[in-house]
């Protein structure tokens, strides 16, 4: 398979014009770079970039500052969550990495470069960035989300050990307890209509769980607990085009 041809300034400044006086060659070499690692072999860091670059204007990141916040968050995702190898490959390139890179891990240099991955984890720039992404899985998910928020339910109720039904009724609290931090206005592209008709799907999900809940601790059969019962008649949102 031939290599794609290298991107140049003006190829990337046409792709996001709204930073066009800042793409810079440096900006260019990291997004070229990048072709060649296997985080973004299914969607270019370009490609990226400009789908979450609402994220870089609510934070007023740079542009190098966002490429790099959209590398870690690539990285922490294919590192399972090891934010502190996902910071090293981000920052290989900064002395502070580099003079830490082969010490030993109960050292206090390590402990440096634990504490600042850990910072930079949750740095608001990430975390919008790994919020937004998440949000299609979170509606592609619902059905599967609610198959096994049945699984939870039945064995909170049916359950042999008083042991097993508590941890069951821990985990269901848990899992319906919603997200605290989501912000949907960084729903890239989104219309005021869709925002508020999301939300308010989102909202009327919590109240049916919370709902099934307490009809299951009053001893309603399953079967009928998991009907959900969503309306639709605000769903019908006019786009335009």
């Amino acid at each position: 398979m031939k290599n794609k041809p290298a991107l140049t300034v003006i190829d990337i400044q046409n792709a996001i014009p709204s930073k066009k006086n800042t793409i810079t060659q440096e900006i260019v070499d990291i997004i070229n770079r990048s072709a060649t690692e296997p985080e973004f072999q299914g969607e270019s860091l370009l490609q990226t970039a400009i789908t979450y670059e609402n994220v870089m204007r609510n934070n007023s990141a740079s542009m190098k500052d966002y490429l790099r916040a959209i590398k870690f968050c690539a990285y922490l995702i294919t590192l399972d969550e090891n934010f502190t190898e996902a910071y090293k490959k981000t920052f290989s390139d900064r002395d502070f990495v580099k003079n830490r890179l082969s010490v030993n891990t109960s050292s206090p240099e390590y402990r440096e470069l634990t504490s600042a991955s850990s910072r930079y984890r949750r740095s608001k720039l990430v975390v919008d960035i790994l919020t937004l992404s998440q949000v299609p899985l979170d509606l592609m998910f619902t059905g599967a989300r609610y198959k096994a928020l049945g699984v939870l339910t039945d064995v909170m109720t049916t359950a042999r050990q008083d042991r097993d039904k508590i941890n069951a009724a821990k985990e269901l609290l848990a899992a319906t307890k919603g997200p605290e931090n989501v912000k949907m206005e960084l729903e890239v592209g989104a219309s005021s209509e869709v925002i508020n008709m999301q939300e308010r799907l989102m909202a009327q999900l919590g109240e049916i769980s919370a709902a099934q809940h307490k009809r299951l601790t009053a001893g309603e059969a399953i079967g009928d607990v998991q009907k959900l019962g969503i309306t639709t008649e605000f769903i019908e949102v006019d786009i335009d085009a």
